[in-house]
C-alpha cells in the first residue's frame, strides 16, 4: 500500500506541474508582447503546450480510473488520484472555455 500512495502523490505533482506548464505557456503564446522577433519563443511554447494538453487529455482517463478503484483499498489515496484528475484536466477545460469565448 506504500508504493501506491508515492504513487498517488507523485501524480499530484505531476498533475500540477503538467497544468501549470499548459497555462503558462498558452499565456505565453497568446501574451501580446511578442513581437517578430520572440516567434520562436511563441512556437516553442506553443509546442511545449500542446505536448502538456495532450498529455493531460491521455492522463485524466486514468487518474480518474486509479482513483475510483483505490477508494476501495485506501480512501485518501483514492483521493489523491482523484485531485490529480481534477489537476489535470484543468488545462483543458481552460483551453475549451478559451475557444468558446
Amino acid at each position: 500500500m506504500r508504493v501506491l500512495a508515492w504513487v498517488s502523490w507523485l501524480s499530484l505533482v505531476v498533475a500540477v506541474l503538467t497544468a501549470a506548464t499548459a497555462l503558462f505557456c498558452q499565456w505565453g503564446v497568446n501574451a501580446e508582447s511578442f513581437g517578430a522577433r520572440d516567434a520562436g519563443l511563441a512556437l516553442s511554447f506553443a509546442f511545449v503546450g500542446a505536448v502538456a494538453s495532450v498529455g493531460a487529455l491521455y492522463a485524466v482517463p486514468v487518474l480518474v480510473v486509479l482513483g475510483v478503484l483505490s477508494l476501495f483499498l485506501q480512501r485518501r489515496v483514492g483521493f489523491i488520484f482523484l485531485a490529480s484528475g481534477a489537476i489535470t484536466a484543468l488545462p483543458l477545460a481552460v483551453l475549451t472555455w478559451l475557444e468558446g469565448t
